[in-house]
């Protein structure tokens, strides 16, 4: 009787609030300002536990939470659907529909998934959980990049470093910088000094050269010592570098 006495309350709850918007068959109630989850068979399936709850969909559209705060729906790992879900001391979780906690309630922050990877966030440090929800790289990084072209850039104490495919860290962070791939090379800086990685985070050239440009059409414009010359994709240079000034290619 108390279980139907509590669910009829929050139907009504529902009703008056304007909280009867409905996406898969669910919708997000809120109870004392704690949100949870009924289905419209009037089950509830995550008690209103919550501060709140942002669901996973897989067409990644903004749905108006009927509190007038735009909750995004963000993109679905394989045939079920997930939610993140926010405590009363601002700390963000994973679970799933049924209520089941699938990643802890302990972190600052939790990004959208791309490329089967998501980024965490705890004390300001940032790591990655896969999408079976599994911490894969542990948030020890002031930053992480997404996992693009089969790397990850991660930054700690101002230098940067490199992760490849296998999540195994092969560049600790030890560069000025790690640029932005372009025709399958990274450009790298450290003490001034410019060279290249490739997408598995094996050094094209260490950094050896005055300056580097990105590469462009096979060839990066390199300058060695007062002269400049081209590199081709092997680290080779396709000609002595003798000359003072050069185009890129």
């Amino acid at each position: 009787m108390r279980t139907i006495l509590y669910i009829a309350g929050l139907l009504s709850i529902v009703f008056f609030n304007g909280c009867s918007s409905k996406l898969s068959h669910d919708s997000v109630v809120t109870v004392n300002s704690k949100e949870g989850l009924l289905k419209d068979s009037s089950k509830v399936t995550i008690k209103p536990i919550y501060k709140k709850i942002h669901r996973f969909e897989g067409d990644d559209s903004t749905y108006p939470h009927p509190n007038y705060i735009n909750i995004h729906w963000i993109e679905n790992t394989g045939d079920y659907k997930y939610a993140i879900v926010e405590n009363i001391d601002g700390k963000f979780g994973i679970i799933n529909k049924d209520g089941k906690l699938l990643l802890k309630v302990v972190y600052d922050s939790i990004g959208r998934f791309y490329n089967g990877f998501a980024k965490v966030e705890v004390n300001n440090k940032f790591g990655l959980i896969s999408e079976d929800f599994k911490v894969v790289v542990k948030p020890i990084y002031d930053d992480i990049s997404e996992f693009t072209y089969d790397t990850i850039v991660v930054k700690k104490f101002g230098k940067y470093g490199c992760i490849d495919k296998n999540l195994e860290l092969k560049i600790s962070p030890v560069m000025d910088m790690i640029y932005l791939q372009q025709e399958g090379f990274k450009r790298v800086e450290q003490n001034d000094k410019w060279g290249f990685l490739d997408t598995h985070c094996n050094f094209l050239v260490k950094p050896t050269y005055v300056y580097a440009y990105d590469f462009s059409n096979g060839f990066a414009k390199v300058k060695n010592g007062k002269n400049w010359g081209f590199l081709n994709t092997d680290g080779e240079f396709l000609t002595d570098p003798i000359f003072e000034d050069a185009d890129k290619f």
